[in-house]
């Protein structure tokens, strides 16, 4: 049975927490939090399986087109992106406006996590009005963190820049494309004595996912408490297909190593309203999660249409 009320959900997220802090007493390691309305992978089943993939790698008309994707974003609206600097910032804000690319969204905020998982701030909530939701309590070792700045976030944040034939991080010479793009950008990337060495790591890394935390330059990823997971690639752009299970988060070679699904919490599904209300108690209202003037006029519509009832 899910939780049917705010107080049994959070309670539910801290035992997962304080089990996984007991067990395993890893230092350094972070918890966040993912919420989804209903278990997508298997429709009306109980259990959450522990992989999911972003949604640039669920069709692969998406994945191949990856380029063509970025460059339309960029042409039809280039004035949205004009407080951006560097690509990842880019990727995360067309992430957050609903484009399918290789980042997935995490949060800190568990509250916000249930909003999502209630339905509160799905732009498709009418497709699952009866079915659970869930919250992922998702783990992330210390030496999966890394700054935006890092070389592998700089890379996986400029693969929509090379066609998929062009990405081959098994064969020696196989990110050259990607490298020649990344030192566009950032010259000091290419040290021409240490990248030997850096160019292994990279055809490495570039085949897991990573987590990091983004420039919060504007009000969708300060709201969200946003961090991403970066997915990377294997040859041609072949996606990942991690597990994030416990047993992959010890396999160094895993794609999800160091990163896992510690738990989760089910919201019975006639209790995603009590609970929707419950959070706006504590100042969790859909309209400041998503703050642009559509959808808060668009919350207020449907909220005040509800009242009348």
């Amino acid at each position: 049975m899910g939780c049917r009320s705010l107080g049994e959900l959070v309670g539910g997220l801290v035992r997962i927490i304080e089990r996984d802090r007991r067990e395993s007493q890893e230092e350094g390691a972070e918890y966040f939090f993912r919420g989804e309305a209903c278990n997508y992978k298997q429709p009306g089943s109980p259990e959450l399986d522990t992989a999911f993939d972003p949604l640039l790698d669920r069709e692969e008309g998406y994945w191949k087109n990856e380029r063509k994707l970025y460059e339309e974003a960029m042409r039809l609206n280039v004035a949205s992106f004009a407080e951006d600097r560097t690509m990842a910032e880019r990727v995360a804000r067309m992430q957050h406006y609903g484009l399918p690319t290789r980042f997935a969204d995490l949060s800190e905020n568990a509250l916000l996590a249930v909003c999502f998982a209630a339905d509160g701030v799905s732009s498709d909530a009418e497709k699952h009005p009866d079915e659970d939701g869930f919250v992922r309590v998702i783990k992330v070792s210390s030496d999966k963190m890394k700054s935006f700045t890092s070389d592998i976030i700089i890379a996986i944040s400029h693969l929509p820049l090379v066609d998929w034939w062009n990405i081959l991080p098994s064969h020696q010479n196989g990110l050259g494309a990607l490298t020649y793009e990344i030192i566009r950008e950032r010259p000091r990337f290419y040290d021409e004595k240490e990248w030997p060495e850096i160019g292994f790591d990279l055809r490495n890394e570039i085949r897991q996912v990573w987590a990091f935390k983004p420039i919060v330059n504007n009000a969708r990823l300060r709201n969200q408490g946003g961090v991403f997971l970066a997915f990377g690639c294997r040859d041609r752009k072949e996606p990942l297909h991690p597990t994030f299970s416990q047993a992959d988060y010890q396999r160094k070679e895993a794609p999800s190593s160091g990163i896992a699904q510690i738990g989760f919490v089910r919201i019975a599904s006639r209790s995603k309203g009590r609970i929707l209300e419950e959070l706006r108690w504590f100042g969790m209202q859909e309209e400041r999660v998503y703050p642009e003037l559509a959808n808060v006029c668009n919350v207020l519509r449907e909220r005040f249409k509800e009242m009348a009832k």
